[in-house]
Formats: C-alpha cells, structure tokens, sequence
C-alpha cells in the first residue's frame, strides 16, 4: 500500500503544470526525507531486537528467560558408580557446547549491529548530500527564473493581456505602414503568391510577390514577451525609427491576439552566409573577393555603431551573424534582426541569441554593448578564414569555435593557415588582412571592458587600404610564410594603416 501511495506521489511531482518548478523541487526533498527516516526507523528496530537477543545469549547457559543458571548435575560422593560419574562428564560438555554457541550467537549479533549503525551512518550521509544538492538546484532555478521568468506568470499575463484586448481585432485588419512607404492592402498581401523562406529563431519567414511585381518579407513572429497591443506598438515603432544605409528597413508590422508579423525590404541577392560558404569546392563557386568582403565589414561596422549610438537598449543587435547580413540588387549590406531583444521573450532570447554565447554570459549572465562587439570579431573572423563560426551557425553546418581556433593559431605560429586561401593568395591583400585580424583578436577578448568600442573599430576599418582591383587576380599564393604571421608581428592596438 505505501509503494503505491509512493508511485503516485512521484507521479505528481513531476507533472510541471501541477507544481512549479520551486515546489517540486521541495515536494521531492520531502518524499526523500521520508524514505530515508523510513529506512533508519526499521534498522533502528531491528537493532533494538538484536540487543535483546544478544543480552539473553550472554547472560547464561539458559535459554529461557528467566536468567537463572542452570547447574551441572555434580557427584555427591564418590562412591557412586562409574555409570554416574560418566553421566556428570557428558552433561557438562553439553554445557560447555551451549555456552560457545551463544557466545557465538551473540558476537554475530553484536557483528549485525556495528553493519546496522554504519548503514544508519551511510543513510543521514546521504540525507545531508540531497539537502545540499537541493539548495543547490533551488540556487541554480533562482538565476534562471531570473532571466527566463516564471512561465505560468508570463502566461498568465499574456492571457490577461489578450483578454482585454480582444475588442480590439475586431477593428484591427489593417496594416500599419512606416512613414514614406507605398502602401497595399492586407487582402493584396493575403493572396500574394508566397514563397518560404525558412525558419528563422522567432519565426517563419516568406516571400511575398504583390500584383504590382514588388517583393516583401513577411516575418511571422513567436515566442513573444506579454505585451499589450500599446507596448508592442511602442516597441516596433522605435525599430521603425531606426534610419540607417545599411539597415534593413521596415516596411509594416500587423498586431492582433493571434497574429503577429513584421513586413521588410526583400533582399534580392540573399545573405552573407551563402555569399560566403555557397558553393565551395565547386564550378559553381563565385570567389568572394577580399575587396568585396572589406566592404561587408565596413558596412555592418558602421550600421552597429549607428544602432550603439541610437538604439538605447543594453544591447543594440544582440543577434549579429552571417545569416542576418542581406545583400540587396546592387549588392548593398543590409543588417536585420536588429532590435527584437525588446519583443522577444527573455528564455527564448537566451537560448537563441548570438550576444547569449559570449564569455561574459557564461561567467556573470550579463550582456552589453561589448556583447556586440564579441559577435563582430566572430564575424570578422568568418570573412578572413572562410570557415563558419560556431556560435551563429545554421542547425544544418558544422561550425568551429572562431576565436579559439585563431588564439591557437597564433600562439602555435601556423598563422598562414588561417586565412582563407580564395583571397589569401591575392597580391594586395596580405597587409589588410593582417590588420583586419588584430581587429578580430581584439573583439574576441573574454574580458567586455578590453574590447574596442564600435566606433574604434570603425575608424580603424576605413585605414585599411583597398586592394588594387588590378592586382587583387594576381596569385601570390608563395608571398609569405609561417613566419611573417607569426604571433610577434600581430600587435594589437594602435590605430595605424595596415
């Protein structure tokens, strides 16, 4: 009866929409606690038995219990016969024999109980490692529910907010357009063709083909924080706001309680990632030359200092990878994603969130602006080396750890095999390379407040000189060595032309 009332105990305890988190961990103290005071409460009587048993064994011959000794029949005279005296000789080994068998009895007892009082011992040692693996697991909920919240309370908000504003769809089928946009109809993007562009961290994402032959992005979003129709409105509108070149604009955003989607620019010439890793080891391969890629990096530069400056959230992008860096018709950068850490739901930023990786949220659960900074230099280092980075790769590519790779590097002198060797034997290149690197290095410093601030960075991009378009086809593929990339010439820190 008690293994079943157990069981369904332990049922309950694990069925998270019965308990929280905090009280299932308590719950499950509590059913320990009882099995182990179960366990020493048997032991304990049954040594208590054995006690007994072991007084009764050494305080006589006697079996009974009535602590008398039984004497030997002992001869009277002797005069008495043989036959007697053999008789008083066998009954007092029989004696003999009974007493070592309950001095036996009583050193196994007395043995039973040392095993009983190592095991009670075994028992209250276990008690005190679950109690402090308790408190620790509660520590280790707490800083979670720190940065991802209580889920039942931000459900229970969410349902609160969608309640009350449910009057609200009934009037809100319109888009809602950004200044200076051509307009359309919700009903003209409803019966576009459309085409999937994948799924992306907060959503899945289309391709919309109006009548009028212009193409949109419609990002359909999930995972939200609780806000109320106002709040999100405030929020896309700062997003809006945000003016930049090299920023992918937004076009419209759509607010109701089941439906919520953001409308962009359509990037013809896809993003940087594929520009980068498409196609290798192939005759389909476009080389992406180091000019080319220079630019990339003074555009995304440039348009992370804009949002450092302008966009007043503890970090800017948070988001900032290859795949998130769109070439347009004329091959411009454009950044997206930018912003969305004030919409989407903090767990959900935590775990998909480049800025989330970074050393300094690994050590102290903090992100900052320097966070930012950390994803650049991985960026920088996807350009130079051609590998993909770990941290900001798609589920489906297999990425390395940029910066420590790099730092190995370094420190083991076999530089030359860092740069990716589709520009690296390009005459010209060599010199902005190896600037570009320090950069890099600098970015990916695991201590926030040793990293250059963006603006740094950007004016050290634009020293770096061009290369010669002329000169970029010739190969120089046996220019340099180990050595001219050897840890002593790459010195970070000044702001000199490369």
């Amino acid at each position: 009866m008690y293994r079943e009332y157990a069981n369904s105990f332990s049922l309950e305890l694990i069925n998270p929409l019965t308990h929280p988190p905090s009280n299932r961990l308590t719950l499950n103290s509590m059913m320990i606690d009882s099995q182990i005071f179960k366990y020493v409460l048997v032991i304990t009587i049954l040594l208590d038995v054995n006690i007994i048993f072991a007084a009764v064994a050494s305080g006589g011959p006697s079996p009974g219990f009535g602590g008398e000794e039984t004497k030997a029949p002992l001869p009277r005279k002797r005069r008495f016969s043989q036959k007697y005296d053999t008789v008083v000789h066998v009954a007092a080994n029989s004696t003999d024999s009974a007493d070592r068998k309950k001095l036996t009895y009583a050193f196994a007892l007395a043995i039973v109980d040392v095993i009983g009082l190592i095991v009670i011992g075994i028992l209250f040692y276990l008690y005190y490692k679950k109690n402090m693996r308790l408190k620790e697991d509660m520590r280790r909920l707490n800083m979670i529910q720190k940065y991802e919240g209580n889920d039942e309370q931000i459900e229970d908000k969410g349902k609160r907010v969608a309640d009350s504003e449910e009057h609200q769809d009934k009037d809100k089928v319109e888009l809602t357009f950004m200044e200076g946009v051509a307009r359309f109809e919700l009903g003209d993007l409803l019966k576009a063709s459309a085409e999937g562009l994948g799924k992306g961290n907060f959503g899945i994402s289309y391709r919309a083909t109006l009548d009028d032959g212009r193409a949109v992005v419609v990002k359909r979003l999930r995972d939200l924080k609780p806000l109320s129709g106002d709040e999100f409105v405030k929020q896309v509108t700062g997003i809006a706001e945000l003016k930049h070149p090299n920023l992918l604009p937004l076009l419209a955003y759509y607010y109701s309680k089941n439906e919520k989607f953001l409308v962009f620019k359509f990037a013809v010439n896809g993003n940087l990632y594929n520009r980068l890793h498409g196609g290798k080891g192939t005759r389909n391969r476009i080389p992406f030359s180091w000019s080319s890629r220079l630019a990339v990096a003074r555009a995304v530069a440039k348009s992370l200092e804009y949002l450092h400056l302008n966009f007043h959230i503890p970090v800017p992008h948070a988001n900032l990878k290859s795949t998130n860096i769109l070439l347009d018709e004329k091959d411009e950068v454009l950044l997206s994603d930018y912003g969305l850490t004030s919409i989407v739901a903090p767990p959900i930023a935590v775990q998909r969130m480049v800025s989330f990786k970074s050393p300094e949220f690994q050590m102290s659960k903090r992100v900052s602006k320097k966070s930012d900074i950390w994803c650049f230099g991985g960026l920088l280092l996807e350009l130079l080396t051609g590998r993909v980075c770990v941290h900001s790769a798609p589920p489906e590519a297999n990425g390395i750890d940029l910066c420590n790779w790099v730092h190995r590097a370094v420190r083991e002198e076999w530089t030359a095999e860092i740069f990716d060797p589709e520009v690296s034997s390009r005459r010209g290149a060599y010199n902005g390379m190896l600037g570009v690197l320090q950069m890099a290095i600098r970015c990916c410093d695991k201590l926030p407040e040793k990293r250059p601030s963006i603006s740094e960075l950007v004016r050290e991009l634009e020293n770096v000189k061009s290369v010669i378009v002329d000169s970029e086809d010739e190969d120089l593929s046996n220019s340099y060595t180990d050595e001219s990339l050897s840890e002593k010439s790459i010195i970070i820190g000044d702001d000199r032309n490369y």
